[in-house]
């Protein structure tokens, strides 16, 4: 199993090298986006907005935090294209090779979810080195903060990338396109389905001229910051039953690891 991870790893290593670069280019402009929040045109900015359009505090450290979420979500995201390992091995035809080795299909799909996850683990680790830093230099968000959105982040990464390798195996190489398509299109009917008052609730008040949709984004912006160990438990649920479904999956169509 060790060697099908190096293997794995091989395939990853120019994904590898990019994720270095956009790492630190994240690091740079977060903090220069903290830096210029704090004493520069943003800042000054934000006071023109607050005095001009009526808009509180509490609003800009909102725009200001999802700002920074969107820089925090870089590195997860660019760990996050699961697809490479299955394109590469159906390019190279691996499946041939794979079934003659001394390994149960439950060890080498194993293999690739030890191989895909450590990855998101780098870009989990990454991103806790950076909020560190962006909190030594900003009062916007503290580091406890930035660390339940990156559990979020993180968390809601890996349910996409546990659906990806399922329906990659579901679907067969050269259909990785599909599994992603796939993949969204769960995530997004889960969330409007779990949320389609709270959603129901947004068209009402635009209509009604009103500003119940930013209760809505100040409620989004404290259940990712401090209830991230729901979302957590269920990416654990939902990487175990990917798991589970993509074994038996590839018993019975045979040919994909």
């Amino acid at each position: 199993m060790k060697g099908l991870m190096i293997k794995d790893l091989m395939c990853l290593r120019k994904q590898m090298i990019l994720f270095a670069y956009i790492v630190t280019g994240v690091l740079v402009l977060s903090i220069m986006f903290v830096l210029s929040a704090r004493f520069g045109n943003i800042a000054d900015a934000n006071q023109s907005m607050m005095a001009e359009n009526n808009i509180s505090e509490i609003d800009i450290n909102n725009i200001s935090t999802i700002t920074l979420i969107c820089f925090m979500l870089t590195p997860i995201a660019m760990v996050g294209d699961v697809t490479t390992l299955f394109k590469m091995d159906g390019k190279a035809g691996f499946s041939n090779i794979s079934s003659i080795l001394p390994l149960s299909v439950g060890k080498r799909v194993m293999a690739k979810y030890l191989t895909i996850f450590m990855m998101f683990g780098i870009g989990v680790a990454v991103d806790i080195v950076i909020s560190f830093v962006l909190s030594k230099l900003t009062d916007i968000i503290s580091f406890a903060d930035f660390f339940g959105i990156i559990i979020s982040a993180a968390s809601l990464m890996i349910i996409y990338g546990a659906l990806v390798i399922l329906f990659c195996f579901l679907f067969g190489y050269g259909k990785e396109d599909y599994a992603i398509l796939a993949s969204c299109a769960v995530i997004l009917i889960t969330v409007i389905l779990a949320n389609i008052k709270k959603i129901t609730l947004i068209f009402t008040s635009v209509r009604a001229g009103n500003s119940d949709s930013i209760d809505f984004i100040s409620d989004f912006m404290n259940f990712i910051i401090h209830k991230s160990f729901i979302l957590l438990a269920l990416a654990v649920i939902v990487v175990a039953a990917s798991y589970f479904v993509s074994v038996e999956i590839v018993k019975r169509k045979r040919g994909m690891v």
